[in-house]
């Protein structure tokens, strides 16, 4: 049994990355170089649908009303509009000026990150008056529509990686980006015939539940990342694009199971922005597994989340 892993921290996309290839079959050369592809994947994706850098093919596209994209970006902007759909608009790509008027208009950590941008969100273009072509990848928008692809481009990245590493024959692995997470077969090095997955507690080293997991996506959005405060006031990034402001909401943290990334990371930031009671509706009428942890330190979970979970005993 081989197993080989790699991590880097906090140097793609802003976030720490973490990939695990276990095998019994294959070489360490060959997991070693699956490894070095993974985080060149990571890399390239995060170079090119960044809002952060003026050469990223996303800040060319917020600068245009009309452009051929890449079948890549094409794809993605429809799956943006999907969500944007499914979501009731809540999933909302185009809330870059609200963001960037909150104070996120530096990557995290940067000399103007939590510095609000002057001025105010007025009349702002609506994310659905975007059109995309995926054959030809022409996208047309109003110029003022600007968007920024952070609350779905990590969990696509994952995605990505994992279909590579299966394209290769890898069958267990861990591909870990931020707290976006795919896990595929099992922890074979430790014999386990799932992979145990904790649900952080915000401000603790101790996990709420383990999952048990296998072939599946799990995402956790919350309000206690990406914090700052101006003038007193504390902000976030989760955008609640009816006010167009950081979310009022008593939802803590959501940590959602599913297919793929890109759609768990998704439902976990619309479930934070609805608040417990709407959350667990909209969950429950979608099938969604999904585990909160509230503002008041409670916590609660889905119909669906509890056979997920190891030795589940929470309330629902």
């Amino acid at each position: 049994m081989k197993a080989v892993e790699r991590e880097v921290r906090g140097e793609i996309m802003g976030t720490d990355i973490f990939v695990k290839l276990v095998s019994g079959t294959r070489t360490e050369s060959d997991l070693n170089r699956d490894l070095t592809d993974a985080f060149a994947m990571f890399r390239d994706i995060g170079r090119r649908f960044s809002r952060f850098r003026n050469d990223s093919e996303l800040s060319r596209l917020n600068t245009s009303s009309e452009s051929v994209v890449s079948p890549e970006m094409a794809m993605l902007l429809s799956e943006a509009l999907a969500l944007h759909r499914e979501t009731g608009g809540l999933f909302d790509p185009s809330i870059l000026s609200s963001l960037e008027t909150e104070g996120y208009a530096g990557s995290f950590g940067s000399e103007s990150f939590g510095i609000p941008s002057p001025g105010t969100v007025v009349d702002a273009p609506a994310f659905d008056s975007l059109s995309v072509d995926k054959a030809t990848g022409l996208v047309r928008k109003p110029v003022g529509l600007r968007i920024d692809l952070g609350g779905i481009a990590k969990g696509y990245s994952v995605d990505r990686v994992t279909r590579m590493l299966r394209e290769r024959g890898n069958g267990d692995f861990l591909v870990d980006a931020g707290g976006d997470i795919y896990v595929a077969g099992q922890d074979a090095e430790r014999g386990y015939g799932y992979w145990a997955i904790d649900i952080a507690v915000p401000s603790s080293s101790v996990p709420a539940a383990p999952l048990t997991l296998r072939d599946a996506a799990v995402a956790t959005s919350g309000t206690d990342r990406r914090r700052w405060s101006v003038d007193g006031e504390t902000r976030h990034h989760l955008i609640d694009p009816r006010t167009g402001k950081s979310a009022v909401t008593d939802i803590l943290s959501a940590t959602v199971v599913g297919d793929t990334v890109l759609r768990t990371e998704v439902f976990a930031k619309t479930l934070c922005i609805l608040g417990r009671k709407q959350a667990l509706s909209f969950a429950e009428s979608r099938d969604i597994p999904a585990f909160l942890m509230t503002t008041d330190g409670n916590t609660v979970y889905t119909s669906h989340m509890g056979s997920f979970m190891f030795n589940a005993n929470e309330t629902r």
